[in-house]
């Protein structure tokens, strides 16, 4: 499907729109809301490097625009996830990520 990426660019917006509407409710705990304001933050990050790779009209998955993003992809036959970047690949070993408040992804 060609326009599966604008297709799916609009839905990202549409969640992004319910997310920020759910930050204004009064009944969010403290740890709530911040874990919501992060989440809209990695989702505003994954929405312009897709809209950037839209624009690009990337295609190629050896195409770097996208091979610089930090990719994960879930591995069956390993039972396991795979981060890539660029050329490098590397098995995630469950470290803690944690949610917290960032400027910048």
């Amino acid at each position: 499907d060609k326009s599966i990426m604008n297709k799916t660019l609009k839905k990202v917006e549409a969640l992004l729109r319910e997310m920020i509407v759910i930050t204004t409710r009064d009944n969010l705990s403290k740890i709530q809301r911040t874990n919501l304001e992060t989440c809209i933050t990695v989702h505003v990050h994954q929405r312009d490097v897709s809209d950037e790779l839209v624009k690009k009209k990337v295609k190629d998955p050896n195409d770097f625009e996208w091979s610089k993003q930090c990719r994960f992809y879930w591995k069956d036959e390993r039972d396991t996830v795979i981060i890539s970047i660029c050329d490098v690949d590397f098995e995630y070993s469950f470290e803690y990520l944690g949610v917290k408040e960032r400027l910048v992804i």
